[in-house]
């Protein structure tokens, strides 16, 4: 997947403002890498953080709108250059969206001298700005099988909001409630985009793959990930919510079969993505059952979504825009190469959920990401090639 220079570079700055992914995608993985390692700390030292936010509310919300915020902006900043041909960010802009998701990361820690008002503006604030960036160029192109993009953003943009007034007492909705519709529509989001890119590289990269798409079961997918998210609304833990959840679980399954995944296994940068996606079906099936028995916890299998599934496709999607779009070669290397292993072992032992177990999965999962971090730094600072 290139980019047009034009679209995707702002030539006349330095490397790291050329292309959104190169910063954005660095604080994604200090934020998954120091953000699970700081929880760990909190949950199983004792070192409770003096946020403006309870420590469960600080874990769930930072990782989802804090890493995966940053994740989202750095993905769709460069692929709707892409599919537009249009610019989505000046380095001016770009700068003062690093600079308000920053803030907001480091003002949650200093509850006693901000006012919380101000650190939920700028988290706030944050999503909207960024949807505003990539609304535009979606909007004056009339690139309308995008438009969904905009509407999930708006949804991530308002959610923060009621995560915020939840947080204040604005609105009688529980925290954990506005979290799980985060969290359904991260799947929407990595269903249907995991849905086209997924066979597309597949089939580019493997020509002895047969990779298989049917317009029924497309639909059927994203249609019913749409409807889990207004079930998670409307009848939150019910037996129709299980049971659609099951029902697109076995969807998806099917959908990642006829790709064809066995045949990736020798290629790190396909088979992360097609294990990303399988943990997708474990993690909707997982819930599924999870709400029709009280054998396993609602929360415990979100994580195989969150996890396994965000973390998977997220570190894959990160390495190869890394190297594709600085001009590098598509090969992952074995360092990433295990730390795309370790990303999917924590997301095993965090579903094991025993205490001795719980802490070895965040540091794996932390380790993941320091490692992506580590060996992506110096690349987001260097010029492209060719």
């Amino acid at each position: 997947m290139s980019i047009p220079a034009p679209a995707a570079r702002s030539v006349n700055a330095p490397p790291i403002l050329q292309q959104p992914f190169r910063p954005l995608f660095l604080c994604a993985a200090l934020a998954a890498s120091l953000g699970i390692f700081t929880w760990a700390l909190f949950l199983h030292l004792g070192l409770l953080p003096a946020s403006s936010l309870p420590p469960l509310a600080w874990h769930g919300h930072e990782m989802l709108f804090g890493f995966a915020g940053a994740l989202v902006a750095g993905f769709l900043l460069t692929a709707v250059a892409e599919w537009t041909k249009l610019a989505t960010f000046t380095p001016a802009s770009l700068v003062l969206l690093l600079a308000v998701w920053l803030a907001a990361r480091v003002l949650f820690l200093l509850p006693a001298r901000v006012p919380y008002a101000l650190t939920a503006f700028l988290d706030c604030g944050y999503f909207g700005l960024l949807l505003l960036m990539v609304a535009r160029p979606i909007i004056k192109s009339r690139n309308r099988r995008n438009y969904f993009v905009i509407g999930l953003l708006s949804a991530f943009t308002l959610a923060d909001v009621a995560f915020h007034l939840s947080v204040t007492g604005v609105i009688h909705v529980a925290e954990r409630s506005v979290l799980y519709w985060v969290i359904d529509l991260f799947t929407v989001l990595m269903l249907s985009i995991g849905g086209r890119v997924i066979p597309f590289f597949t089939a580019r990269r493997l020509s002895h793959a047969t990779v298989q798409r049917y317009r029924w079961l497309d639909w059927s997918v994203n249609g019913g990930a749409a409807l889990l998210v207004l079930l998670d609304i409307v009848w939150p833990e019910s037996a129709l919510l299980a049971t659609v959840s099951l029902a697109v679980a076995l969807l998806v399954l099917l959908r990642w079969w006829l790709w064809q995944p066995w045949k990736a296994w020798r290629e790190p940068m396909l088979w992360v993505l097609h294990l990303g996606y399988l943990w997708l079906a474990a993690g909707l099936a997982l819930r599924g059952a999870a709400l029709l028995s009280s054998a396993l916890p609602e929360i415990t299998a979100l994580h195989a979504i969150t996890v396994g599934a965000l973390g998977s496709l997220s570190i894959g999607m990160m390495t190869r825009i890394a190297l594709g779009h600085t001009g590098r070669a598509m090969a992952a290397g074995p360092f990433m190469a295990a730390a795309f292993v370790l990303v999917s072992v924590a997301a095993v032992l965090r579903l094991i959920n025993t205490p001795g177990l719980l802490p070895v999965a965040s540091v794996l999962w932390a380790l993941a990401f320091a490692i992506y971090f580590l060996r992506f730094l110096p690349l987001m600072f260097a010029p492209r090639l060719g």
